[in-house]
């Protein structure tokens, strides 16, 4: 599969994964949830609109209930490379044929400068500069998050989400699980910012990860959760793409798995993607082989 796309020499666009928006049946449930659960700052409330994120970044996940619009994934948030002004790259979308529109609004995105367009399933990006700080210490956490970290999304047709993302973001392949699953990374090379899976259905999202800052903060994590009673998805595990450590669990809005996870890899310079067979050991390295 990934051989079937070729890359273009261009420039890349994404430095990393920011932030993400998200629809939702309930703002205060919801909000409750990656507050209490998740661990995250609640560092801005609106009428319509929550955000959330961290005592440094104003937020890593935006919280929305507009009336009409399908619970879920509504847009991918990736900071623009400190490489690429903002007039490189609306020159570069616009010679690829990207349709996309400019805000410099702080006031409403929180962000300095901001692009948006669409992936090739409607998907929201949107590239940005300048997210304002939040000020003063960090609240009490029980669980110390470091970032958002990456996003998995199932796509209707790979070969079109793939030339997207590698050719109009610039993300670059990490490694593949045969060809159902492409782990992408942008130029801060953590191993993946986005996963692509290949799955039959409506598009939509399937997880969303944060990073902690030690293991200790994973298992902090996973207790908080037990403690609720949220279902785990995927118990501890160590995935072979990556080599991080984490786990899963159900959370907000419905079919949406929260990963907390600890020791992602950094992709080296010279790193050629590999293919992992589609086994339990590639999802966790710790499972024996069929048979043993």
């Amino acid at each position: 599969m990934s051989n079937s796309i070729e890359v273009r020499e261009g420039i890349r666009l994404a430095r990393r994964l920011g932030y993400v928006v998200l629809q939702v049946e309930d703002l205060d449930v919801a909000a409750d949830m990656f507050t209490a659960q998740v661990q995250l700052q609640l560092n801005e409330r609106r009428d319509d609109a929550v955000f959330l994120g961290s005592a440094g970044d104003h937020h890593w996940v935006v919280l929305r209930s507009d009336e009409g619009v399908a619970t879920g994934l509504r847009t991918m948030g990736f900071e623009l490379d400190p490489a690429v002004t903002f007039e490189e790259a609306e020159m570069f979308l616009a010679e690829r044929g990207i349709p996309f529109e400019r805000s410099d609004a702080v006031t409403e995105n929180r962000v300095e400068q901001l692009l948006r367009l669409r992936d090739p399933d409607g998907f929201g990006i949107e590239l940005f500069r300048g997210m304002i700080k939040i000020p003063g210490p960090g609240a009490p956490k029980w669980v110390k998050l470091e970032r958002v970290l990456h996003t998995a999304v199932s796509v209707s047709d790979m070969s079109k989400s793939l030339d997207f993302y590698l050719n109009t973001l610039g993300l670059r392949e990490s490694d593949w699980i045969e060809n159902t699953s492409a782990f992408l990374h942008a130029t801060d090379r953590a191993h993946h910012s986005l996963v692509l899976q290949d799955r039959p259905g409506q598009p939509k999202v399937d997880h969303l990860c944060f990073q902690t800052d030690t293991f200790d903060d994973v298992m902090r994590a996973r207790a908080i959760v037990q403690a609720a009673g949220y279902e785990l998805r995927d118990d501890l595990l160590k995935h072979a793409p990556s080599g991080s450590i984490g786990f899963y669990f159900e959370g907000l809005p419905k079919g949406l798995g929260i990963e907390f996870c600890h020791g992602h890899a950094i992709v080296e310079p010279d790193h050629v993607a590999g293919t992992f067979p589609r086994t339990l050991q590639a999802k966790d390295t710790w499972q024996p082989p069929a048979g043993f």
